[in-house]
């Protein structure tokens, strides 16, 4: 008997259940029609970025190059090693200085032997003139005493002329020494950027001494489907590939208006451009190879929905949202798409529950048929609740959510 009635009551669920199904799909019911949504999403607030990635090599932003002077005279030594780092101002090459060297010192001893000629006339001429203080206070008759001291005026000028002669001709000897000077400093040449000394050459029609300038930057390159994308001044991510745990930052500084090779009609054009690194990267060596994140562009707190939920009609969008058991056919206007997010900039609000694989059996009206969500219904609600109120809870888990 217990088993009659179950049954029955199994026939009974089957029968109600197939009676709404025929009224809902029916083409001439006039009950709306449904559709049945196996996954539900909901439009989100969230942070975004658009990246392009390639890759890059560290490199010196400027290189000097030191080439053979014949003007300055054969070469005495090089004064650095390949490989070593030099400061602004580091000495690099040396040339022969044996006629200068010879020049400045006979210069020198001159300007000593006109100093001290010099420094003899100021004393007699002090003399003089302690001899002229002197006479004024003897008692001696005024012919005599002019006599005298007319003969030591003479003296003091006279002295004074040969003073006059011999600064002259100190200026004179100062002037040459320091061209000497210059011209012998010239024949050391010293290194305008920090770096390390890349190549050392001893061909005279090539660079001698090749600096190649430190800290590095980051030399890269493009296709030319993406060049468009990147401007001067947007961020980067530099990571090196033998240290994938460092993450470096920086800025575009360069693009290239050229491509990197001869233009072909057989392959596609890539492009340079260079990164200023933010921080210095004491283990970043020349030659390196990274990987490069650039960030063109960036927002912050935007609507997105996963793309999966977008439906595409020609060039327009559509999200199917769900309001009161029912689809809303609504259209949205997209924006930029990162990964499997997609920016909805008009048409949607956060929180709102959309359909993730909309199809074309969809349309605006449609009552909306998910699974049962057996998570909502627990001992508590059996025991409390009635018959029919259990029955109304089982059948709406088919017919709406």
């Amino acid at each position: 008997m217990k088993r009659w009635k179950i049954y029955l009551l199994i026939v009974a669920i089957v029968i109600v259940v197939c009676t709404n199904l025929y009224f809902i799909f029916y083409k001439e019911s006039k009950i709306p029609k449904s559709v049945y949504v196996n996954q539900i999403s909901s439009a989100t607030k969230t942070d975004m970025k658009e990246t392009v990635k390639t890759v890059g090599m560290a490199a010196p932003s400027d290189r000097q190059s030191i080439y053979y002077n014949p003007e300055l005279g054969p070469i005495d030594q090089i004064l650095v090693k390949k490989g070593q780092e030099v400061q602004v101002g580091t000495p690099l090459l040396q040339y022969e200085s044996t006629e200068l060297d010879n020049e400045k010192e006979r210069l020198e001893l001159k300007k000593q032997r006109i100093d001290e000629q010099i420094e003899k006339l100021a004393a007699d001429i002090q003399h003089y003139e302690t001899m002229k203080s002197s006479l004024q206070s003897e008692n001696l008759e005024k012919e005599q005493l002019d006599k005298e001291l007319q003969e030591l005026e003479q003296s003091i000028k006279q002295t004074e002329y040969e003073q006059t002669l011999l600064e002259l001709e100190l200026e004179e000897c100062e002037q040459q020494l320091k061209a000497v000077t210059e011209k012998s400093e010239q024949l050391v040449v010293k290194s305008e950027i920090s770096g390390i000394v890349e190549e050392i050459g001893y061909d005279t029609t090539k660079p001698l001494i090749t600096i190649a300038s430190i800290p590095p930057v980051i030399k890269g390159k493009i296709s030319e489907e993406e060049i468009e994308k990147l401007s001067v001044g947007q961020n980067a991510i530099v990571t090196p590939r033998t240290f994938p745990n460092q993450k470096l930052t920086g800025s575009i500084m360069d693009i290239g208006k050229l491509p990197i090779e001869e233009a072909s009609v057989k392959q596609k054009s890539e492009y340079p451009f260079t990164i200023q690194l933010k921080e210095q990267a004491e283990q970043l060596r020349l030659g390196y190879h990274v990987d490069v994140t650039i960030i063109t562009k960036e927002k912050n707190g935007i609507i997105t929905v996963p793309h999966q939920a977008v439906w595409k009609e020609g060039t327009k969008s559509f999200v199917y949202v769900i309001q009161n058991g029912q689809l809303e056919k609504r259209k949205v206007k997209l924006g930029m798409k990162q990964g499997t997010n997609q920016e909805i900039l008009e048409g949607i609000k956060e929180k709102e529950r959309i359909v993730l694989h909309p199809t074309k059996q969809m349309d605006n009206g449609m009552a909306v048929i998910t699974t049962l969500d057996w998570k909502q219904i627990d001992k508590k609600m059996i025991k409390e609740g009635s018959k029919r109120e259990m029955l109304k809870q089982f059948l709406n888990g088919f017919f709406t959510k």
